[in-house]
């Protein structure tokens, strides 16, 4: 298949994908899709090239339902790669608790690419979650947000300061002296300490979250996180720095066994274009924290909420019902 776009304009909505995914933390995926169906109209032109080898329209445009979400999940699976080695180091992954939400998530994520939808249907429910998290997004700048995560502002903030007093010392090994520690685990309890502050969750309940997360999120090629991070953060009141490197390493779990779900169902990856868009994506999260402390993080978060609020409503057809060519 011929390269569907500019590939100096892929790497640049790449760089745009890694920037925001690394600075935000949610919506790689969603916005890989927006470049692949809004910029680039890769399903078209994906369905053009399988009907013109001869395969029938409607399983033309189910292989290239399946790609698109094959793509989602190879830009959000890059983070995960590079990520978790050190999150592990800095003792920032609850490890119990990832293995008990895997174990839901690897079920979920085998059913949900099993789930039967068309092209159409897709981009239509898509919309519907690419709206919800741009709502979800805005909530997060609002100050009712911000003074109910009281607590989890506390441990950042004794974080914070611990970082900068090991930055001046270079005495990193310390960093995890004070990190995830294990104090009972049991099938259903698992208790645990993180600087200075004691947490407790049920395993069964958080592996039934992973089960249905994951269903949703393999389903629509999405790799969860933007699911994960709240319900671990407000469902469990979690810390947000045990909460990250935990909900990286599920993410990472459900896209691979995702990916390879959709691969069973004639999902036909594009490797160029999305070889291209990984590179993009790689320097985007490199520039991302480098550049981040210069400006408030909340008005990235309001200017990607408005653009998913936008895309949203446009992949549910609202615009064209409202007639607006946008």
């Amino acid at each position: 298949m011929e390269l569907a776009g500019n590939p100096i304009l892929i790497l640049l909505w790449g760089i745009i994908v890694g920037y925001v995914f690394s600075t935000v933390g949610a919506a790689g995926a969603i916005l890989t899709f927006i470049g692949q169906v809004v910029v680039f109209k890769f399903d078209k032109a994906m369905i053009k090239h399988l009907i013109g080898t001869g395969m029938e329209e409607a399983k033309a445009k189910a292989a290239a339902s399946s790609t698109l979400k094959v793509h989602n999940l190879m830009a959000v699976i890059l983070s995960p790669l590079i990520a978790v080695p050190r999150y592990l180091k800095d003792r920032r992954v609850a490890i119990p608790l990832a293995l008990c939400i895997a174990v839901g998530v690897v079920a979920g994520a085998i059913i949900g690419p099993m789930i039967p939808m068309t092209l159409d249907q897709y981009k239509f429910w898509f919309g519907v979650i690419t709206f919800l998290i741009g709502v979800r997004l805005f909530y997060e700048t609002t100050e009712t947000y911000r003074k109910g995560r009281q607590k989890l502002v506390n441990i950042s903030k004794k974080f914070e300061e611990k970082v900068k007093e090991l930055k001046q010392s270079g005495k990193w090994d310390e960093l995890a002296a004070e990190g995830f520690k294990v104090t009972s685990f049991s099938p259903s309890s698992l208790k645990f300490t993180f600087w200075g502050e004691n947490f407790a969750i049920n395993p069964i309940y958080a592996a039934v979250g992973g089960f249905f997360i994951a269903i949703i999120a393999s389903m629509f090629g999405l790799g969860g996180g933007f699911m994960l991070v709240p319900y671990l953060s407000s469902v469990f009141v979690l810390p947000m720095f045990v909460v990250s490197g935990t909900s990286v390493v599920i993410v990472f779990v459900n896209s691979v066994v995702a990916i390879m779900g959709h691969l069973q169902k004639g999902a036909q990856p594009d490797l160029m274009f999305m070889g291209i868009m990984l590179v993009g994506i790689a320097i985007g999260s490199f520039i991302g924290p480098a550049t981040s402390k210069y400006y408030k993080e909340k008005y990235l978060r309001l200017f990607l909420s408005a653009i998913l609020l936008f895309y949203g409503l446009r992949f549910m057809g609202v615009w064209a019902a409202l007639g607006l060519p946008i």
